[in-house]
C-alpha cells in the first residue's frame, strides 16, 4: 500500500526542514575540522551528514515510531542495519548528503535523498535539493512528479502554491546524441581505460552524485546513467522515480533492481530498447 498524503507531506516537510535548518548553515561555511576522510581522499564525511541524519531520524522516530531507518552513517558504523531493508515491514532509506565530497568543496550538486520501502518494495522515493528548496518524488504505480517553490516559500515549509509537474521521459535519440552520467574515474585499470573510451561516442558525459544524477535522468536533461556502487541509499528512491518516468533501471548483469541489493552495476535508460543497446555498446 502506497503512503497517504499526510504522510508523504510529514516526509516531505522533515527533508525541507533539514535542508533549510541543518545542511544549508554548513554550506560554504565548513572549517577543516569540519570534514574527514572515510575510505580516501574523494570519500567524504562533514559534520552536516551526521547532524542531517540524526535530524532526519529523530523526526522519523517521532512521527512513525514503528518504521526501521536505514541511514549511510549509521550503516558506516554498523553494516548489519542494513538488513532492516528486507525484514522490516515499513524501512526509511536515508542519504543526509548524497555528494558530500561537492557539499565540502562549495559545489552545489548535492541533495537529500529519502525512500519507503513496504515489506523489501520501495513505494515512495523523493530526492530533495536544498539550495533551491524543490524536489522529484513518486508513488509506485502514480508517476513521478517535479514539485518547484517560489522565492517566497523558500524556508517557510508552506505548501507550494504551483502544482507539481508529471515527469515522462522523451522519445529515444540515437547514442550518439545523447548525454549520459558516469563516475569514469571510479574504475580501476583497463576498465577504466575501456569505459574512458567507450564514453566518447555519447555527444555528452558527466560526473554526478544520484540525487542530481536521478534529478536529471528524469527530467530529461540525461539520458542514461551507469554506475559500479549499488547502496541502497543512492538508489532506492531514484530508481523508483526514473521508472515512474518511462524509464528503465536495471542491473548491468540484467539482473531486477530490488533496494536490499549491495552489489553490482547499475545501467538506467530511456527505454529498454536503450538499455539494451547501451549494455551491448559497453560489453563489447
Amino acid at each position: 500500500m502506497n503512503l497517504d498524503q499526510t504522510t508523504q507531506d510529514t516526509l516531505i516537510n522533515i527533508l525541507r526542514r533539514t535542508g533549510q535548518e541543518v545542511v544549508m548553515p554548513y554550506f560554504r561555511q565548513l572549517d577543516s575540522n569540519h570534514v574527514q576522510q572515510k575510505t580516501s581522499r574523494s570519500d567524504l564525511v562533514t559534520i552536516a551528514d551526521q547532524a542531517s541524519e540524526d535530524f532526519i531520524s529523530k523526526e522519523i522516530r517521532r512521527c512513525f515510531p514503528n518504521w526501521a531507518i536505514v541511514g549511510e552513517e549509521a550503516v558506516a558504523a554498523d553494516p548489519s542495519v542494513t538488513d532492516h531493508i528486507a525484514r522490516a515491514d515499513v524501512c526509511v532509506i536515508i542519504d543526509p548528503i548524497d555528494g558530500t565530497w561537492n557539499f565540502a568543496h562549495g559545489l552545489s550538486d548535492f541533495g537529500i535523498i529519502l525512500a519507503v520501502v513496504v515489506k523489501g518494495v520501495t513505494r515512495f522515493g523523493i530526492l530533495y535539493d536544498p539550495v533551491n528548496d524543490d524536489w522529484v518524488y513518486a508513488n509506485l504505480g502514480e508517476g513521478a512528479y517535479y514539485q518547484a517553490t517560489d522565492l517566497k516559500e523558500r524556508g517557510t515549509y508552506f505548501a507550494p502554491e504551483k502544482p507539481p509537474i508529471k515527469l515522462e521521459i522523451s522519445q529515444d535519440m540515437p547514442l550518439e546524441q545523447q548525454a549520459g552520467i558516469m563516475s569514469i574515474h571510479s574504475y580501476q585499470g583497463a576498465r577504466k581505460q575501456e569505459y574512458a573510451i567507450k564514453a566518447t561516442r555519447f555527444a555528452r558525459i558527466n560526473n554526478l552524485p544520484s540525487c542530481p544524477a536521478y534529478r536529471q535522468l528524469a527530467l530529461g536533461h540525461f539520458q542514461f546513467t551507469l554506475t559500479y556502487k549499488m547502496m541502497p541509499w543512492d538508489h532506492a528512491a531514484g530508481v523508483l522515480i526514473f521508472t515512474e518516468a518511462g524509464g528503465v533501471c536495471r542491473l548491468f548483469s540484467g539482473e531486477e533492481y530490488h533496494p536490499s541489493m549491495l552489489d553490482g552495476e547499475m545501467l538506467a535508460a530511456q527505454s529498454e530498447a536503450d538499455w539494451q543497446a547501451l549494455a551491448a555498446h559497453f560489453r563489447q
